[in-house]
């Protein structure tokens, strides 16, 4: 069906002509046309006006020119920033790009061999993230990646993580060679995220296809796991589980060394002569660790009950990254809840 006045102004439908946009079922042509049964304009495919959906892409061209670009890891690796930083310039991004966010892509694509063209990479908020399509292609040039399964979760599986009806939850299992168990992972989607907020949300992949996102997101936290590129992932943007602040990595552009984000680091080093009692926060006793259902909320009762910055939880608990994290969160809670107590012990 075509878009009409209520999903798009029909300024932005002559825009989406103007700029070549094209019927997402076909690739044909758009055409901006009067409807009588709408009492307005609409936006419909020049070859089937039952036709829905738009993209920007011209599918078969870009296969075409990528396949004719594709590069590996090490030739991207030793290309140079310059050489990089055109290559950035033949590739497209959601919006448009500032000069500093190109040269940390450049510095982040040579420093772990992305591509940015086949977009395997790239910028949000400021920070790198990574593509499940990057992480498939760096795990198969190992020579080390033997399969990946992945599947919804079953109805135990939803019990034990508190996962509501309306929500998607899927499983993954990365299989390495020589390991004696797989990477196991998990990917969400909230049916919090498949709401109709504003024009446009109809269209995000999380909402066309919440199954396959949350199945992506499973995968790439495995593939994050057992191939160890310590990289956001582009599919966990937009979830409500996703923090910038305790997954973004910081870039020095200029050396192009990347460290952990600011509340990823370990806490400050504690004042010498500082009394012990002055420093510990009183232990609750009413907290119940079966309320505490997501990361989110385990930060902010680790912060309340505490004191914790994110940072400090994931230190306690012995990993530098939440997706390292294998027990779910009311457990984790009772875990530090029992360090704080023995330690007032």
């Amino acid at each position: 069906m075509p878009l009409t006045e209520s999903e798009m102004s029909y300024e932005d439908m002559q825009n989406a002509v103007k700029k070549h946009y094209l019927c997402a079922k076909c690739q044909g042509e758009l055409t901006v046309a009067w409807s009588a049964s709408q009492n307005g304009y609409i936006l419909r495919c020049g070859n089937d006006i039952n036709h829905h959906g738009i993209t920007r892409h011209d599918i078969k061209q870009e296969q075409k020119f990528k396949e004719g670009l594709s590069m590996e890891s090490k030739e991207l690796m030793t290309m140079g920033e310059a050489k990089m930083l055109q290559r950035i310039e033949m590739a497209r991004f959601p919006q448009e790009l500032t000069v500093q966010d190109k040269r940390l892509l450049a510095q982040v694509a040579l420093t772990y061999g992305f591509d940015p063209l086949m977009g395997e990479i790239t910028i949000y908020q400021g920070k790198p993230f990574v593509s499940i399509d990057g992480r498939y292609r760096k795990a198969q040039e190992t020579g080390q990646l033997d399969g990946v399964e992945t599947r919804p979760s079953n109805k135990q599986e939803r019990i034990d993580w508190q996962i509501p009806e309306g929500d998607f939850f899927f499983r993954t299992e990365v299989y390495v060679k020589e390991a004696t168990k797989p990477f196991v992972a998990w990917g969400r989607v909230h049916s919090a995220e498949l709401k109709l907020n504003k024009p446009g949300d109809a269209y995000k992949p999380v909402v066309k296809n919440p199954q396959r996102m949350a199945e992506k997101r499973a995968e790439a936290q495995g593939l994050r796991k057992a191939f160890h590129i310590p990289l956001p992932s582009i599919e966990d943007i937009g979830s409500p589980d996703y923090d910038i602040e305790t997954t973004a990595k910081v870039v020095d552009t200029t050396t192009g060394e990347i460290t952990e984000g600011k509340s990823q680091q370990e806490p400050p080093p504690e004042e010498p002569g500082q009394p012990e009692a002055t420093k510990q926060v009183s232990t609750p006793t009413t907290r119940d660790p079966e309320t505490i259902k997501t990361f989110t909320e385990l930060y902010k009762v680790c912060n309340a009950d505490f004191g914790m910055q994110p940072g400090a939880v994931l230190s306690k608990l012995g990993v530098k990254i939440q997706s390292e994290l294998v027990d779910l969160p009311k457990v984790c809670y009772s875990k530090i809840l029992a360090m704080v107590k023995g330690k007032e012990g």
